[in-house]
């Protein structure tokens, strides 16, 4: 029984394995509205018959077929590669169709759930979700799994009572993929009692992770302290959250959460840790975050006169007087560059090392970098902002030093 609306257009993704045959025919037999959408990748013998079968099926059964042929060779991870190449094709036909089509229906069985499940427990990955979803979005289209509740031999044999035509995918018994070595030698071999018992499993496992993302939603800027004092399925969470908060495909993997749980332990203060060869995680005295790898370089600008000067590192207005931050006409023309570790600053007649005021002001290693000082005409350090952690500028404001900030990846 599937649980669809017959009012509704569906797009059936099939390869013409006897899971999506047995889909197409229940579709058919239940006079659903369907069209087909197939992917002929051309990496087996096989696949051109495949293909021909599927033609002839929809033509005597008066379904309407869109098929995309792949000329050129895949590279690289051919099963990911192979995973875009027909989502995007599908969203395409749906986005070509402008709204004909409800939703693209695949046929995922309970194998298939089990089967993702204990991959996700042998990697050790925190999900958005355990197992499959019966409904979810992939490229910007709804998809609908409505064979979650059928075993693989179920629909196989319901193909051959049917006398439904179907191939059999020879690299699904190739023992190198990780899918196929838990499928036969796991998945295959467990009995009614054995599959209820991970199903039971699965449910409580995404009661739990519900729960805490609920609980993780409400939490926002954490200290250290309190990122170390959540349990560990809130730990993991909140890191991901942050972690996506910078790039939302990122996920933060087991070992980078123990290591990164060792960073917060650790006694000293600034600590930047690489995570990717584009991130890192930045622990910066009580705060941390995910940032983008910089390549910080030096910056000096020359001022003849007061000006408005918009930087990525400073905003400053002097058109008008400047004397609050102790500069006058006669300084000009001034120079303004990032800090240098030999630089002195006279503070009541006493010179002191810059390096040890940004300590003393407890200032982060990342803005230590690019923090910058005013120097007169005769190269000699007039002004340094102070560091505040909490000090937000207003529009009264005529110089203030920019905060971290870091552009999403999409």
């Amino acid at each position: 029984m599937l649980n669809l609306d017959k009012k509704q257009k569906y797009l059936l993704a099939c390869s013409f394995g006897p899971d999506s045959m047995a889909l197409t025919e229940m579709l058919r037999q239940g006079g659903y509205v369907f069209s087909i959408a197939h992917v002929n990748y051309h990496l087996r013998t096989e696949a051109d018959d495949e293909t021909n079968g599927l033609r002839l099926y929809c033509q005597k059964n008066n379904v309407d077929l869109f098929v995309k042929d792949i000329k050129e060779e895949i590279k690289g991870n051919v099963e990911e590669k192979c995973r875009e190449i027909r989502y995007t094709f599908f969203h395409d036909i749906c986005l070509s169709h402008q709204g004909e089509f409800s939703a693209l229906l695949v046929a995922h069985h309970q194998d298939d759930l089990i089967e993702t499940y204990l991959l996700q427990k042998q990697r050790n990955i925190l999900p958005h979700h355990y197992g499959l979803l019966e409904k979810t979005t992939l490229y910007d289209t709804t998809v609908i799994r409505p064979l979650l509740s059928y075993k693989k031999v179920e629909l196989q044999s319901f193909c051959d009572k049917n006398h439904i035509p179907y191939s059999l995918d020879s690299s699904n018994f190739l023992p190198i993929y990780a899918r196929n070595k838990i499928r036969h030698e796991v998945v295959e071999k467990m009995n009614d009692e054995e599959r209820k018992k991970v199903l039971k499993e699965i449910a409580q496992k995404n009661a739990e992770l519900e729960s805490a993302q609920k609980i993780i939603e409400s939490l926002q800027d954490l200290s250290n302290q309190e990122v170390l004092q959540l349990d560990s399925l809130c730990y993991r969470l909140y890191l991901n959250k942050m972690a996506q908060e910078l790039q939302t495909d990122f996920s933060v993997s087991s070992k980078v959460a123990n290591e990164i749980r060792k960073v917060l332990i650790s006694d000293k203060p600034n600590v930047v840790m690489p995570v990717t060869k584009d991130i890192v995680f930045t622990k910066e005295y009580e705060t941390c975050f995910f940032d983008f790898v910089k390549s910080e370089s030096d910056f000096l600008y020359i001022l003849d006169k007061g000006c408005i000067l918009n930087t990525p590192y400073f905003y400053l207005d002097f058109t008008a007087s400047a004397s609050e931050r102790n500069i006058s006409f006669l300084d000009y023309p001034l120079i303004i560059r990032n800090a240098k570790p030999e630089d002195l600053y006279s503070i009541s007649g006493y010179p002191v090392k810059v390096r040890r005021l940004f300590i003393d002001w407890k200032m982060p290693l990342s803005l230590r970098k690019r923090w910058p000082v005013i120097l007169n005409k005769d190269n000699r350090i007039i002004y340094i902002p102070r560091y505040q952690k909490d000090f937000v500028p207003d529009d009264k404001c005529n110089f203030y030093v920019k905060k971290r900030f870091s552009l999403k990846k999409n």
